[in-house]
């Protein structure tokens, strides 16, 4: 009979506790598309640059042609993967900001013997490091080249090196 019931064959006398019975929930109703609750809408892509890569350097500022030393700075790659924009950010203690430069198609960061590099910053001048390993300029110059290929490669530069 209760089988019989739940298939609505035939009506029988509740028996027991009403508060114990089992009531299925309902499907929610959908919305239009565009009215998704909030936490199904997508989330812009962040916009403010992640830490790619920090290091330790002695820094020198090719000035008046001579290369004057600044001493222990950090050296960090930031980047956005999404809108492509890359730099090297000099800074001093408190995150005191001493160079930039953005990388782009024509950056340049020029390899030296005794474990220096060099580029130019966004105003031109020019900046010698001194990383304080071979490894630390190698890991460097790693992520200084694999932003330049994200950078330089799309679509139209890919055919054009694969011939199409």
């Amino acid at each position: 009979a209760k089988l019989a019931s739940l298939f609505g064959l035939f009506q029988a006398e509740p028996e027991g506790n009403e508060s114990f019975k089992f009531t299925a929930p309902k499907q929610p109703k959908k919305l239009p598309s565009g009215l998704g609750s909030p936490s199904q809408k997508q989330v812009p892509p962040p916009t403010t640059p992640a830490l790619l890569l920090a290091v330790a350097v002695h820094a020198f500022h090719f000035v008046n042609g001579q290369y004057m030393k600044h001493g222990k700075l950090g050296a960090a790659i930031l980047g956005n993967y999404v809108n492509k924009e890359y730099k090297i950010l000099l800074y001093g203690s408190q995150q005191k900001q001493i160079a930039s430069a953005r990388i782009h198609n024509g950056f340049i960061l020029m390899i030296q013997p005794g474990n220096y590099a060099a580029f130019y910053d966004d105003q031109q001048q020019s900046w010698s490091l001194k990383f304080d390993s071979e490894d630390a300029r190698i890991d460097f110059f790693k992520k200084v080249s694999t932003t330049l290929i994200i950078i330089c490669i799309s679509y139209d530069s890919l055919d054009n090196l694969i011939g199409v």
